[in-house]
């Protein structure tokens, strides 16, 4: 008897496991850049601030703090530039990090978007293996790039047409008359490329799940559980084919992407999830009564579901960031000039700082060349608008930066030395104690003697049009290759690597920088100026005070939880896991449905 007793033992735990096994369930999300995801891990703190979201962080962590990794769910997630001209497929197990990844799609970008809540909250549900298939690029709409194929060819409202009828000659945002055919060529070309893109990946995916999820069984298959749409904000702003703020046709298209969806992927009933754009919080009602408005279809009723993200707005951190703006103006700038060109005295912030070393910066003497771009490999042809490059030097200037180098033979003459005519922002710079000369860049050196080093932290104070490099003592402090579009000085707060070339006694400081033009004006103009400023531990115990007035610690604390703007929900985990969470709950509701 024992033998017959092994077997059918044996035989009923075969029975009892086929029969617990179930299709691996899969889950499409899509859309554009807040799909992708702009949230920061750095900002997973911020959740736990409030007790209305820290049991989502507990969640969203190991016991260590780091970002947890789901055992049975698996993501497969196609992305890439915003024209989908380098997309890469990342891989794994869900955790942190399947948010934006810029140019390296296939790497973890250290963000997260909807995907890492929805995928824990539904592990947490369902107890069961999940495949995460998620296509998201930033910039794309659908009217256009995400246009379903059966919603027809793209043409322009009549509003819009009647505009381009009565300017055949053409006017802003309106092409001429002869360029409309290319206008629409380019709009059809460009037309459902990203749709294709979505659906070509997610068919690539479900014929052999086991590439990505290794616990897919073939022999019990997969459910299509449901199609996550998260998308909007360049619809939203699109005034030529939604005029007036009237977004009807964004419902009508939506609608279509949902049958089409469907019919593409054999699942006529697939539960559907539209994310309704939620930036501004409770404003764009238009728009947001728009994206919502399919799931009032008779057709979609019972396994279609609009969830409003805008609940989810952090308005402290909207109300912080405008003030994080004019705080990084404040002390990213040492200095500002006058309408005239000349130095504002009266600038509050100033005050805190004080110059290093003496003579002062106005009384120093400058020894100065200007040299051109000789080497054909130095020169541009063209213009741009960044123009900061290192050129080859004249013979003998090569070690023009170091101390001992002998300027003697070097023009000289005050701060700033300048040439040209530089306007900007109704500030007008064209008098100078020294000209600059005739070649694009400038070297310039000069002394200064410091007495003590009392000082809690120090600054390099630049005013410049271009890109440059400063030296202190022959050591690089800095070197900025951009451009300068206002003309005031700029504060670099030196670091302690910096620092150490700082010392008392003769300091010798050497710059290094190019000058500017443009289209409209030919002529070559530019600005250089350089000094170094210190502040002491109770003048800056001063100004954090002051400076608490642009930016309270409420906001300070607010920004902790943000790392991008709000067009992205300011790239805010702590909206992202809200938004993730919702997004499940939703879909587990349609699942739940008869």
């Amino acid at each position: 008897m024992k033998p017959t007793v092994i077997l059918t033992t044996a035989l009923l735990c075969v029975l009892s496991s086929n029969s617990f096994a179930k299709p691996l369930k899969v889950f499409i999300l899509a859309g554009q850049s807040n799909m992708e995801g702009h949230a920061s891990v750095k900002t997973f703190d911020y959740i736990g601030k409030d007790p209305l979201t820290a049991p989502i962080l507990k969640e969203m962590r190991n016991p260590d703090g780091t970002p947890r990794v789901c055992d049975k769910v698996w993501m497969s997630y196609l992305t890439g530039p915003y024209d989908g001209s380098a997309n890469g497929e990342g891989l794994g197990k869900l955790t942190a990090g399947f948010g934006e990844r810029g140019s390296n799609p296939t790497k973890d970008g250290g963000k997260i978007g909807p995907e890492f809540t929805f995928g824990i909250y539904m592990e947490k549900e369902l107890k069961e293996p999940i495949l995460i298939i998620k296509t998201a690029w930033g910039g794309r709409s659908l009217n256009t790039e995400f246009r379903p194929p059966s919603a027809g060819q793209y043409k322009l409202p009549k509003e819009i047409q009647d505009v381009w009828d009565k300017h055949p000659q053409g006017a802003h945002g309106v092409p001429k008359l002869e360029d409309r055919k290319a206008w629409q060529e380019k709009k059809d070309a460009a037309s459902g490329v990203f749709y294709r893109m979505m659906i070509d990946h997610v068919k690539k995916v479900l014929a052999d799940p086991k590439r990505v999820c290794p616990a897919y069984d073939p022999k019990e298959g997969y459910e299509l559980a449901g199609f996550v749409w998260f998308q909007g904000f360049n619809d939203l702003v699109d005034g030529t084919t939604y005029p007036n703020r009237n977004y009807d046709e964004y419902s009508r298209l939506l609608a279509h992407f949902i049958r089409d969806v469907r019919k593409e992927l054999s699942a006529l009933k697939m539960p559907f999830v539209i994310g309704v754009l939620g930036v501004d919080g409770d404003k764009n009602v238009n728009f947001r009564k728009a994206m919502a408005a399919p799931a009032d279809l008779p057709e979609f009723k019972g396994n279609v579901v609009a969830v409003d993200t805008a609940p989810f707005w952090d308005h402290d951190i909207a109300a912080a960031q405008p003030k994080q703006g004019e705080y990084n103006n404040i002390v990213g700038t040492a200095h500002t000039l006058k309408k005239d060109g000349t130095l504002d005295r009266e600038r509050k912030w100033d005050n805190y700082w004080n110059p290093v070393g003496k003579p002062l910066p106005e009384e120093r003497t400058w020894r100065f060349a200007t040299v051109a771009a000789n080497e054909k490999k130095d020169k541009l042809e063209k213009y741009t608008d960044r123009r900061f490059r290192d050129i080859k030097l004249p013979a003998g200037m090569e070690n023009w930066n170091m101390p001992d180098f002998d300027d003697s033979k070097w023009s000289e003459g005050k701060a700033p030395i300048g040439k040209g005519i530089w306007k900007h922002s109704g500030i007008t710079l064209d008098k100078f104690p020294a000209t600059w000369g005739e070649g694009e860049f400038l070297l310039m050196r000069t002394t200064f003697e410091v007495e003590d080093l009392n000082c809690e932290s120090y600054r390099i104070a630049v005013l410049a049009r271009q890109g440059f490099h400063v030296y202190l003592n022959g050591h690089k402090l800095h070197t900025y290759i951009w451009w300068q579009d206002k003309p005031q000085y700029g504060s670099i707060v030196l670091g302690k690597e910096q620092l150490k070339h700082l010392k008392k006694g003769k300091n010798v400081l050497a710059v290094y920088a190019n000058d500017q033009y443009d289209l409209k004006t030919p002529e070559h103009y530019a600005a250089l100026d350089v000094r170094i400023e210190g502040i002491t531990k109770a003048d800056q115990e001063k100004l954090d005070l002051a400076l608490e007035e642009v930016l309270s610690p409420k906001d300070r604390e607010a920004l902790k939880g943000a790392s991008n703007g709000g067009y992205h929900y300011f790239g805010s985990a702590k909206i992202f896991a809200q938004i993730g969470k919702a997004f499940a709950e939703a879909n587990l509701k349609l699942l739940q449905q008869p």
